[in-house]
Formats: C-alpha cells, structure tokens, sequence
C-alpha cells in the first residue's frame, strides 16, 4: 500500500474522516456521560482530534488559495461558520442552558460577566467552548505564523498544554507549589477553567496547520508502536492521578497530543475507500457534539432522581441507558434537522452543522 503524504491525505477524497468525525462524536457522549470511568483516557482523545481534523483541513483548504485577500477570505468565512453554528445551538438549546446555570432565578451583573467569559472563554450551552476554542486558535495560529516560527509557537502551546494539564489531573499534586492556588484561582476568575478553553487547543491546531503545511510520511510500524506505548502510558497516567486523588478534571493528559497525532497520521496516510456517501455522517457528528451534553445531563437527572442508583454488579447501569437514550435522541434530532433544512424557509436550519 502507497503511504500518502501528510498534504495529500485528502487527495482521492476525505470520507474517511467522515466516518471518524461519527464515531468520535459517540466518543464524546461517552466522555460526558462518564458511559465507563476507567476507559476515560481512551474516550479523551476525541476532542484533540477534532481540533487536529479542524486546523488540517481549514490550512488545506489556506494552501490552495493564491493572494493573502483571499486567504483573509477564507479565514473570515470560517469564523462566521462557526458563530451562525453557535448561535443556532445556543438558542435552540436556551431552555436547559437558562436551567443549569440557574438564570431563572434572577440575572444580576456577577451572573452577567460569567456569561461574557463564558461564551469566550467557557461554554454557555455545555461543550460550546469547543467552538469559541477552534475559531480563536485557528485566527491566533492564522496570524501569527506569518509574523513568528513554527518552532516559537508549538514552544507556547507545549507550555500552555502544560498548565492544562498541571490544573486538570495533577491539580491536588501541584496544589503543593507556593501560590499555585492562588494563581489558579486568579486565572479562572478572567479566562475560566484552561483545559476547557483556547490554552489546550492550540498544540493541536499547530499540529494539524504544521500537517497541512509539509509533506509528512512516517512508517505505519512507527505509528501503530507509538499509538500503543502512549495508550499504554495514558492509562498510567489516568490510574496514577485517580489513584493518589490529584485529578480535578481529568482532561489533560501528558501522552494524548502525540498519540492524537499518531492516530490522525496513521488514518491519514492510509486511504481506506469507503462505501456510500458519508457526507451525512460529517453532519450528524457536528449536531451529535453540540446537543448531546445538554440532553444528557437532564436525561441522567432524570434516571437518577426516578430511580436512584440502578446497581448491576456493582456498576451503575443507568450511565448505560443514559448513553443509549442521548444517541438516539441526538440521532433523531440530525434526521429532523436534515429533512427540516430541505423544506421551503427552513434553510437556515443548516447552520445546526
């Protein structure tokens, strides 16, 4: 089999990626709904590489195009993409967004700013901050690697992922670090929690832009190797800080950016022809990954507060059902959604995608 080359990956054509979008958008139900706790690392690499696929096919498409204008362009077209998509799930998902940050108890000016750091820096609907994170280092890493070194850059994003993750799963560790909870405290106060906002993403959108950019090929021995060591040690790292209670969130981990990368290249290079058209499955991911955790909160509320605990040898089996009753309210919503965008003035119902 012919390896292709890292600016080529899409070359014949990209429904492989397609089918990945899919299915790590099932990734991220199960991250919300915590679907089996001690696969959390495995199910953690989706949003990383949602924001890999993000960059590489945005500075695919920035490689194509000729004079800076049009590059602005494209840039310009990309982030108003991704406000109207914004817009449309915050507003179709208003009433559980008013219900669980509590805004039907009364706005006053401290709830007011929460709500401007939120759509910057946070998320307002639950999981947005994955949209405001992707549009902000796409325009920061557009800008500024014309003006700085690639090197200079990925030099900022490793320290940034750094801070992600020393706030995330080692945070009771490096609690032990003079004013490290002051500064932490501080820091959340303005720009929100780091590993839920634009600190993380930017090591890797500078991988997907630095994939785009060069003509990258690296044996699949190499990449299946360092796939499985990196699992290997990701799960380490997960059982060492559950183990010893450093996590706070457990988001960040020191072995995800480069075994998000191995898979994405390995993917990549492989070109898999894919049976049928997988453009649905491209839009049922985005519709999955913006309603899901809003259901799927209220829907476990629900099974908990009706039930209690469902105990099956000692694992709760309503994580089970929540998980199965969230995808197939979300499926349905894409199937309402696709066939409602084809009807006389609903076009503007594809902005949900």
């Amino acid at each position: 089999m012919q390896l292709l080359k890292s600016n080529e990956y899409v070359k014949v054509d990209g429904d492989r990626f397609d089918v990945l979008k899919f299915i790590l958008s099932l990734f991220v139900v199960g991250l919300h709904i915590d679907f089996f706790y001690p696969l959390t690392h495995v199910f953690r690499v989706a949003v990383p590489l949602f924001f890999i696929m993000t960059s590489y096919f945005f500075f695919l498409k920035q490689n194509t195009l000729e004079s800076q204008q049009a590059k602005k362009q494209e840039l310009i077209k990309y982030c108003k993409r991704i406000l109207k998509l914004y817009l449309f799930w915050f507003v179709l998902l208003l009433p559980l967004t008013i219900y669980y940050h509590k805004w039907h108890e009364g706005l006053d000016m401290e709830k007011v700013l929460v709500f401007v750091r939120s759509f910057f820096f946070g998320s307002t609907f639950r999981a947005s901050w994955f949209l405001m994170a992707s549009m902000m280092n796409i325009a920061l890493v557009w800008y500024f690697s014309r003006k700085v070194k690639m090197g200079v850059l990925f030099a900022i994003s490793i320290v940034l992922y750094i801070f992600c993750c020393m706030t995330s799963n080692y945070f009771h560790l490096c609690e032990r670090i003079p004013y490290f909870t002051e500064f932490y405290n501080g820091y959340t106060t303005i720009f929100d929690i780091p590993c839920n906002s634009f600190p993380v993403a930017l090591i890797f959108v500078l991988m997907g832009k630095y994939l785009a950019d060069h003509e990258i090929c690296v044996s699949n021995k190499l990449l299946i190797w360092t796939i499985v060591i990196l699992s290997i040690t990701c799960f380490m790292e997960f059982y060492f800080a559950w183990s010893h209670r450093y996590i706070l969130s457990g988001d960040s981990y020191f072995s995800l950016p480069l075994m998000c990368l191995a898979i994405f290249m390995l993917i990549g290079q492989n070109y898999v022809a894919i049976k049928g058209n997988t453009k649905n499955l491209r839009k049922y991911s985005t519709i999955i990954f913006c309603s899901h955790f809003s259901f799927g909160t209220i829907i476990l509320m629900m099974l908990k507060e009706a039930f209690g605990e469902i105990l099956v040898f000692s694992y709760d089996i309503s994580v089970i059902l929540t998980f199965i009753i969230t995808v197939v309210i979300c499926l349905l919503l894409c199937k309402l959604l696709l066939w409602l965008e084809k009807k006389p003035h609903f076009g503007w119902v594809r902005y949900s995608h």
